[in-house]
C-alpha cells in the first residue's frame, strides 16, 4: 500500500475549478487504490488557512470549501508528531551544516536566506517545505509535488535516505513523474 503526502501545489488546483492543472490531479486521484492513504501535511493545512485569513471576507466560506476538498478527495491530515520533530530535527541540522552560514545572524531560523558555502547557490525553501518533506520521510510516503527541492535532496544525502517524489502536474505537459 503506497501513501501519498500532497504539497500544497498539488492542492491549490483541487480549489480552483478554473485550474487546468486540477482534472490532471483529480485524474491521478481516482487511479489511487481504495487502500491507499493521501494525505496532507499540517504544514500544508497551515499554507491554505493563510489564503483564507488573508481574504478580508469570505473566511469561513473558504475554510468550508478546503475542509470539503480535503473531504471529497479522501485527503486525510498528517499531524506533526513526536517522530516528524525527529526527521525534522536531523534532515535541517544536515541542511544547516551544509547551507547556513555562521556570519548570517538567525541563520538557523530562515532556511530560505541559506546559501552553499562552496556553490553560493540558494537552498531555495522554505521552513514548510521542510516540515512537508520529514513528513513524507518519516513515514516513507511519496511527496507529490512541482517543487524540485533538489538541494534538499543533496543536503540530506549524509542521511542515509531521501523522500521520494513524484509530480502529478507534470504528468498532463510530459515533462516526466519527477521534481
Amino acid at each position: 500500500m503506497e501513501e501519498y503526502l500532497l504539497d500544497t501545489n498539488h492542492v491549490i488546483p483541487l480549489l480552483r475549478e478554473q485550474d487546468p492543472r486540477r482534472g490532471v490531479i483529480l485524474a491521478k486521484l481516482s487511479t489511487i487504490a481504495a487502500e491507499s492513504h493521501v494525505c496532507i501535511a499540517t504544514a500544508t493545512l497551515a499554507e491554505l488557512e493563510v489564503g483564507c485569513c488573508f481574504q478580508e471576507k469570505g473566511r469561513e466560506d473558504a475554510q468550508t470549501e478546503i475542509r470539503e476538498v480535503l473531504r471529497s478527495n479522501r485527503l486525510d491530515i498528517r499531524p506533526f508528531t513526536q517522530h516528524t520533530a525527529a526527521e525534522y530535527g536531523a534532515l535541517k541540522a544536515a541542511l544547516m551544516r551544509q547551507f547556513a552560514r555562521e556570519e548570517v545572524r538567525n541563520a538557523a531560523k530562515w532556511p530560505e536566506v541559506w546559501t552553499s558555502p562552496v556553490k553560493g547557490q540558494p537552498l531555495g525553501a522554505d521552513e514548510f517545505d521542510l516540515i512537508m518533506v520529514s513528513h513524507a520521510m518519516e513515514r516513507n510516503m511519496v511527496l507529490v509535488t512541482n517543487d524540485p527541492m533538489r538541494r534538499i535532496i543533496e543536503g540530506i544525502s549524509s542521511l542515509g535516505s531521501a523522500p521520494r517524489f513524484d509530480n502529478w502536474i507534470s504528468i498532463a505537459s510530459g515533462t516526466g513523474s519527477s521534481p
